[in-house]
């Protein structure tokens, strides 16, 4: 069951403790973290409104009230996720049914607007952003998110996730930005992974960019010496 309608609704999940980032955090907020002058929050938001989209929705905790407020400065809208069950609970607190592009705001490419890519190739279904590998950057990333088959621009088997080792240079990797679909929904109840494995056809949207996950703080570190050049 293809989309083929524009899609016009982004979601901004931002609901997680951001552990490994607690140092940093602005009120307990990762996602208020300035890189090169500017907060995630903001480069998000301002990309996916250059990319064109109409309606952002971001997925905050009641234990962040700063992000709130942070989105209401930006006319973004707030939900809720009560408590923190993982990425496809977080776009179900949304209320959104596909498809809906979905964007993870600690997740930085400095070379490409990505979303902007995704909704110019998307013709259909679920479509996942992808990079190969290199480096320097490559070696601040855990092993997830590893696409095994690929055939021309479907994906065809991914790796199970390995948090213990680096991700390999040269591989094709899964970023922060997707297209999830109706169809995706229909299986979302059994994870972000195994609902992908679901799907008859899933596609790729190969971009050449570097990829920065902000999450950590080498990321973060490896971000600032990019963003403030």
């Amino acid at each position: 069951m293809a989309d083929r309608g524009r899609i016009t609704t982004a979601v901004i999940p931002a609901a997680g403790l951001g552990t490994r980032m607690a140092a940093l955090a602005v009120d307990g907020c990762k996602e208020l973290i300035e890189v090169g002058g500017i907060s995630m929050l903001e480069r998000t938001v301002f990309e996916l409104e250059q990319a064109g989209l109409e309606r952002i929705i971001a997925v905050s905790s009641p234990a962040k009230p700063a992000l709130d407020a942070a989105c209401a400065e930006l006319n973004v809208e707030v939900v809720h996720q009560i408590e923190a069950n993982g990425l496809v609970d977080a776009v179900l607190c949304a209320a959104v049914e596909g498809p809906v592009l979905v964007a993870l705001p600690d997740v930085l490419m400095p070379d490409l607007n990505v979303s902007s890519a995704l909704l110019q190739r998307h013709s259909g279904g679920t479509m996942l952003a992808t990079v190969k590998a290199s480096e320097p950057w490559c070696q601040m990333l855990t092993d997830t998110g590893r696409v095994l088959e690929l055939e021309e621009d479907r994906i065809l088997a991914f790796a199970d996730k390995d948090k213990a080792s680096p991700f390999p240079e040269g591989e094709i990797r899964i970023i922060g930005r997707y297209i999830w679909s109706a169809e995706f929904f229909e299986h979302a109840h059994l994870g972000e992974l195994e609902a992908l494995r679901q799907l008859e056809i899933l596609h790729a949207c190969p971009v050449k960019t570097a990829y920065i996950d902000v999450g950590n703080p080498v990321g973060y570190a490896y971000a600032q010496s990019i963003f403030n050049q």
